[in-house]
């Protein structure tokens, strides 16, 4: 016998699996942007009339934040994944499956 609870957390645990990583994608994309994107921000910011202009060490200070977002996006992801087979493994020991 199938048990509801089981599949309904299955199905909302793939859903924060997949979320987690296209979180992740767009983090590491953001990332490099920060790191290379410098010029890029100050030229947007000057199109804009905007008086501030970012600094080398506001880029990479904004990359190293997106990087770190990103390591736990992925960190997420495999801690979900190992808490799915966890819980498949005790429904399959309890005969809920």
């Amino acid at each position: 016998m199938k048990d509801p609870a089981y599949e309904l957390s299955s199905i909302i645990v793939t859903i924060l699996q997949v979320a987690s990583a296209m979180f992740g994608g767009l983090f590491l994309w953001l990332s490099i942007m920060a790191f290379n994107g410098q010029e890029m921000m100050n030229s947007f910011l000057k199109m804009a009339d905007d008086p501030h202009y970012v600094s080398a060490e506001e880029a990479f200070v904004a990359g190293l934040v997106l990087l770190g977002m990103f390591i736990l996006c992925i960190a997420a992801f495999f801690i979900l994944r190992y808490l799915k087979r966890v819980v498949k493994k005790e429904t399959n020991q309890l005969g809920l499956q």
